[in-house]
């Protein structure tokens, strides 16, 4: 009787172990990788809002007009009414007047527009505008010059003409633009 207590008690011991122990152990060392991983990302949270804050701080020292310009070069949206009124209002400051305006193919940001360089998938968006002009050659030279200092990012990607017997020639211009697509 002296062993039969003891070993009763080991066997208990044991199927306690085996029924609640060991399985309480383990789901608690489950739930400690569970914190460890939701602590991980805490940190890289932690991380990102810092490199947030240093972005945002030095956004924060750009002076109000030069976003302005910015948002003009490579806007984060495609207007196509607002570029052809603004090619229009260059146009206008040469007595010029647009003809044919077509709009092209627009781009969703899933190609990479030529201004940025490589083939690879990028966050530009491209379209493209075609439209004639009639006038003499150095005020399309002139017009040329004004759309190459726009602040708009554009690209004449074909330019064809069409003489006539006066000194007046029709030029048709084919050209791209850009704007910040958001994924």
């Amino acid at each position: 009787m002296r062993l039969f207590v003891p070993i009763i008690l080991v066997v208990a011991a044991i199927g306690l172990f085996i029924v609640y122990v060991d399985p309480t152990y383990q789901s608690t060392k489950a739930l400690s990788a569970q914190v460890d991983q939701y602590n991980s990302a805490l940190d890289k949270s932690q991380e990102l809002r810092q490199v947030r804050d240093q972005l945002l701080s030095k956004r924060n020292t750009f002076s109000a007009d030069d976003v302005t310009k910015l948002s003009e070069v490579l806007p984060d949206n495609v207007d196509t009414i607002r570029l052809i009124i603004d090619i229009n209002n260059i146009a206008a400051r040469h007595n010029l007047t647009l003809s044919g305006v077509q709009l092209g193919d627009i781009g969703n940001g899933t190609q990479n527009a030529a201004a940025v360089g490589s083939g690879a998938t990028g966050p530009v968006g491209s379209v493209s505008v075609g439209f004639s002009v009639t006038t003499s050659y150095d005020n399309m030279l002139a017009f040329l010059n004004d759309l190459e200092h726009s602040l708009r990012l554009i690209d004449v990607q074909k330019l064809g003409f069409s003489a006539a017997a006066s000194d007046v020639t029709s030029y048709q211009f084919s050209i791209s633009t850009y704007w910040l697509s958001q994924h």
